[in-house]
């Protein structure tokens, strides 16, 4: 189990569960816990502990350089719904050249560990069934990354289970905040979050990050009271990062499952992250103002697209 501080201040979104008993459940209790996961509450298996290609992963530890700390990487075109993504193999290649770990003993070890995942997902969420199943490898030391929420381009088009492994030997620690709803009714008016209508959902946890957190590196300069998570090695836990405010605050080395899937698979639809946005502009400026200013945004879109580009003269 993980060591918890829980913040009394505001409520608590943890859940630790116990592995055995929802691992290829009876249906009520994979309903159970597939709503756990669709309201936005952090769930912690207990009685679970990942060991699958750990002891390989542990002898690397690359640098942390900014837009190369992700690697997406499988070895099976079917079960991931794509071809293995070759430059990412050539990138780790690179940087493991003077590990102690060869780059076939790696790929064996990331073969093992992505089956396992797939396999624990699909016996604790059986009612997803996945077009994309990406497995993301961050072996970088990560240090004070600022609250926030997470603001995918595929929001628009699929939801998601995401699942996160505590691959290092080390704890993982984070702190958590409020859910969505919750920041949002602090911040929709001084945030200009009406502003990101019309525009692809991404930009609104995108524009709440901004105006509640600030930006990457403000960690501690805004007053939201959080709870402390740090998760020992070989845990696991699952939580839609779109929709509850989390930090990093330490951690080397985390496998990061994110599988794709069409909102119709939802126990409960509503819960799909483009309509929960509807709804939170909704609430905030009425029904009426919420369509006006959607299709307002809407011609004007239509017109910035249609209109020719002002040609500069010539000087």
């Amino acid at each position: 189990m993980p060591k918890l501080v829980i913040n009394p201040r505001i409520p608590n979104p943890i859940r630790i569960i116990d592995y055995r008993h929802y691992c290829r459940a009876p249906e009520e209790k994979s309903e159970e816990l597939a709503r756990f996961y669709e309201n936005g509450d952090l769930i912690v298996l207990k009685n679970y502990t990942f060991t699958a290609g750990r002891d390989t992963f542990n002898k690397v530890v690359l640098p942390n350089k900014r837009g190369k700390t992700k690697l997406f990487l499988h070895i099976d075109e079917k079960r991931h719904g794509e071809p293995p993504r070759e430059k990412e193999w050539n990138s780790l290649k690179e940087q493991i050249e003077n590990a102690d770990v060869s780059i076939d003993e790696f790929k064996s070890a990331v073969g093992k560990a992505n089956g396992d995942l797939m396999d624990l997902c699909e016996s604790l969420f059986p009612f997803y069934h996945y077009k994309r199943r990406y497995c993301i490898y961050n072996l970088c030391e990560m240090l004070a990354h600022n609250l926030h929420f997470d603001s995918p381009e595929h929001a628009g088009d699929f939801t998601q289970l995401r699942v996160f492994v505590n691959l290092d030997n080390f704890p993982r620690i984070w702190r958590i905040g409020e859910k969505l709803e919750q920041v949002v009714d602090d911040c929709y008016d001084t945030g200009r979050l009406k502003d990101s209508i019309g525009k692809h959902p991404r930009e609104f946890t995108r524009q709440t990050t901004r105006s509640a957190f600030g930006d990457r590196y403000e960690s501690g300069a805004h007053r939201y009271s959080m709870h402390s998570i740090a998760f020992h090695p070989g845990e696991v836990w699952f939580l839609n990062p779109n929709m509850l405010a989390h930090e990093v605050v330490y951690g080397r080395r985390i496998l990061d499952g994110a599988f794709l899937f069409d909102a119709s698979y939802l126990r409960n639809p509503q819960r799909f992250y483009p309509r929960i946005v509807e709804t939170l502009h909704k609430e905030h400026l009425g029904a009426a103002a919420y369509t006006w200013r959607k299709g307002t945004e809407k011609v004007r879109s239509h017109l910035r697209a249609i209109l020719p580009t002002r040609i500069a003269p010539k000087r």
